[in-house]
């Protein structure tokens, strides 16, 4: 989508880095931002960001049916309405984190061929135990943006849903194999510390034949000692606004109902073998 009018669903400092990214884009207008409860007035497509799960579905329906084209951060698995809006072609799922460059470039190089055979994708993402994001948000995203990465259809899936520290489940650890034997292991876990100086860390490494490819976009930060001693980690790195809503464009210009369909499938076996104790198959 080159030009045209583009709406807004969300909130936070990430809704207002993609109005941003919009405003500053050629051809296309911004004819309104809207609370997840609503979807603009006029926009030939809408985008969101900073929405929780359960928001996702409920935006992902309201545009279902008004026939509205929606770009979404991916959608959980526990919704029969989200199988059907993704099955429906109006609606797409785009991770935030391609949001960030570096796993946009390896995602870019991966589909280029530079593994060679691929063999593996091994996949972190820690992020503060009072975080925003509830782990099974952050775990669909890290699910989407690997198989996103790798193009293969999930054969077998093996995962535990954990309480690592509290009593509430704050941890995803899971492991896919694929239909070109590629194993793909991802953990998603709510563990550093509330006051600590970082808000998250992110690894992706992917391995093959003739590279091993690693990106660790949330390193690139400037440190600050005070004299307390206390160690602060300022982010410092270019805004995701740009690069997802590029992402989300792209997607909504070639929407693939099957694979979109086939990510929800894959998540919600990884919820039952995580309730069952064994792999699922698919």
């Amino acid at each position: 989508m080159s030009e045209g009018a583009i709406g807004l669903v969300g909130r936070g400092a990430v809704l207002a880095s993609l109005a941003r990214a919009v405003r500053e884009r050629p051809g296309l207008r911004l004819v309104g931002q809207a609370e997840p409860g609503a979807l603009p007035v006029g926009a030939d497509v809408v985008v969101c960001a900073g929405l929780y799960g359960y928001e996702r579905v409920s935006v992902a329906a309201m545009a279902l049916d008004m026939g509205c084209r929606l770009a979404v951060p991916p959608l959980p698995a526990m919704d029969e309405r989200g199988r059907e809006a993704l099955a429906s072609g109006l609606v797409v799922q785009v991770s935030p984190l391609l949001g960030y460059a570096p796993l946009r470039e390896l995602a870019e190089r991966v589909h280029r061929g530079e593994l060679g055979r691929r063999y593996g994708l091994f996949a972190v993402y820690h992020f503060a135990r009072n975080a925003p994001t509830p782990v099974d948000d952050a775990f669909a995203d890290l699910l989407h943006y690997a198989l996103e990465a790798l193009e293969r259809r999930p054969v077998e899936v093996y995962a535990r849903r954990s309480a690592l520290c509290g009593d509430q489940a704050d941890a995803w650890h899971a492991v896919l194999r694929l239909e070109d034997e590629t194993l793909v292991t991802l953990e998603a876990v709510a563990a550093l510390p509330a006051d600590g100086p970082e808000a998250e860390r992110l690894l992706v490494e992917a391995t093959g034949s003739d590279a091993v490819i690693r990106a660790e976009p949330t390193r690139q930060a400037v440190v600050s000692i005070g004299r307390s001693g206390l160690t602060k980690a300022v982010p410092w790195m270019p805004e995701p606004g740009e690069r997802y809503l590029e992402a989300a464009l792209t997607r909504l210009e070639q929407p693939d109902p099957p694979r979109e369909v086939r990510t929800f499938e894959t998540l919600r076996a990884l919820w039952a073998a995580a309730a069952e104790g064994s792999a699922m198959r698919l």
